[in-house]
């Protein structure tokens, strides 16, 4: 397996979890189960993590926005891992659950008004598929927990430190859209190929996952039925397009 650099720093600390949705969605509704302390708690960490996020935003070019990347990238892994540990411990399971679900309804709506106002369609597009990543990813991490023990615990160490740095490299990314939005901020021209070649982080955090599931299994991911892990043409299609796309761009750019 061949995965792109993406100009990644090295060193992260390891997420909590993958794909984090609307954080601040558990404090709003019929899904409000936090005491009003902890709901100024998890606001000042999402407004830590929001510094971060319009720090990128504010750039204008290619070269700005690497920069910008790779200052923010530690003290903003550490505010999302803070923020995901607080809402663990202070909203129960079941409720996140719920929230998650709202939350993926909201970001498609509210993906579908900001498409080709605050930017393009490569980037909704982009998005759109990063969400059926993200979902898949769950599945095979489901798939693995239950696999049992993997034959090469060397190389599985080496899948597990590869995939927190893609899958926090294609959150940063996706959590950058999601602020645009969040704040109605376009995103400048000038950055929005970085944003969705760093969205494709989470393609390779999938691929890691499929060999760490490998290592576990005889049969590994190619393995599983369908009924596990569907895919169909209208997948595929997606897949071809949002790559297609991609590759073209980063041939003439790179």
């Amino acid at each position: 397996m061949e995965l792109a650099n993406l100009e990644m720093p090295s060193g992260v600390i390891p997420p909590f979890e993958v794909g984090t949705l609307g954080a601040l969605d558990a404090m709003s509704g019929d899904t409000c189960v936090i005491r009003r302390s902890d709901e100024s708690l998890i606001r000042q960490l999402t407004e830590a993590l929001d510094r971060q996020l319009l720090g990128i935003l504010n750039c204008r070019s290619v070269e700005e926005c690497e920069h910008s990347r790779q200052t923010v990238w530690i003290n903003y892994v550490r505010a999302r891992r803070a923020l995901a540990d607080t809402i663990s411990r202070l909203i129960p399971e079941q409720v996140l659950e719920l929230v998650r679900a709202a939350t993926t309804e909201r970001i498609a709506a509210d993906l579908e008004s900001a498409r080709n106002v605050l930017f393009g369609d490569a980037i909704a597009d982009q998005v759109e598929f990063s969400m059926w990543v993200v979902d898949r990813m769950q599945s095979l991490g489901h798939m693995i927990s239950v696999a049992g023990e993997p034959s090469d615990k060397d190389a599985d160490r080496k899948l597990s430190s590869d995939f927190h740095l893609y899958a926090l490299w294609g959150q940063l990314h996706y959590d950058c859209v999601l602020a645009a939005i969040k704040f109605q901020r376009p995103i400048p021209e000038g950055i929005q190929y970085s944003i969705r070649d760093g969205l494709r982080a989470w393609v390779n955090a999938s691929a890691i996952m499929e060999e760490a599931l490998a290592l576990r299994t005889q049969q590994g991911a190619e393995g599983c039925s369908e009924a596990e892990l569907p895919w169909d043409e209208e997948d595929q299609e997606l897949l071809d397009s949002s790559m297609k796309d991609l590759d073209a761009e980063s041939a003439t750019d790179l």
